[in-house]
């Protein structure tokens, strides 16, 4: 069982009385903004549940992601093999990681370029995929990678850690699959 977490926003222009509770501002995108909670099994890929993001001075979506993952049954984290997450940058926040670790699933998450490991190193300059790296601010030991993203003219890299070592190539090639689901869910 892979957990994939994503924060939807759901653009609307013009007024909407009935939403008006819901509606706010997020990444220069207004609107209704959902974190969903998808459940991928073999081929299956289902939204499993969603919280609504109500603004600034609410919980985060790093809160609200943390608290659809309390609400799955023990049963679908049992098995011969953990289970995983799986998230982009806007989910990297220690207690978003470290809540997902305490609840017994592994993760594969999007990092910014910026963001430090533990001696003010910045993770773009590392030299080795699958890196074994202490993150500043994150107590858990993480693996960092990257993948190239060839979207536009010029390739974009991407950065990804996980808790497990899957070694650099497959921790690329694993986060590079997360942001097609990404895609397939957005549309």
């Amino acid at each position: 069982v892979e957990f994939l977490v994503d924060l939807t926003s759901l653009e609307k222009a013009g007024k909407f009385p009935g939403l008006s509770d819901w509606m706010h501002v997020l990444n220069a995108v207004n609107g209704v903004h959902l974190v969903v909670l998808y459940i991928c099994c073999g081929d299956l890929k289902l939204p499993w549940a969603f919280q609504i993001w109500r603004g600034k001075g609410t919980s985060s979506p790093a809160a609200l992601a943390l608290k659809l993952l309390r609400a799955v049954p023990p049963v679908m984290l049992q098995g011969k093999r953990r289970p995983r997450l799986h998230a982009d940058g806007g989910f990297e926040s220690a207690e978003f990681i470290e809540g997902v670790l305490d609840r017994g699933i592994d993760i594969v998450i999007g990092v910014r370029r910026n963001r430090t490991l533990a001696n003010g190193t910045p993770i773009h300059e590392l030299m080795t995929r699958g890196y074994k790296a202490q993150l500043q601010g994150l107590k858990p030991t993480m693996y960092v990678s990257w993948a190239w993203l060839y979207r536009n003219k010029e390739p974009e890299q991407r950065f990804v850690m996980s808790n497990i070592n899957l070694g650099g190539k497959y921790l690329a090639r694993v986060g590079k699959r997360r942001w097609r689901i990404e895609g397939f869910f957005k549309t």
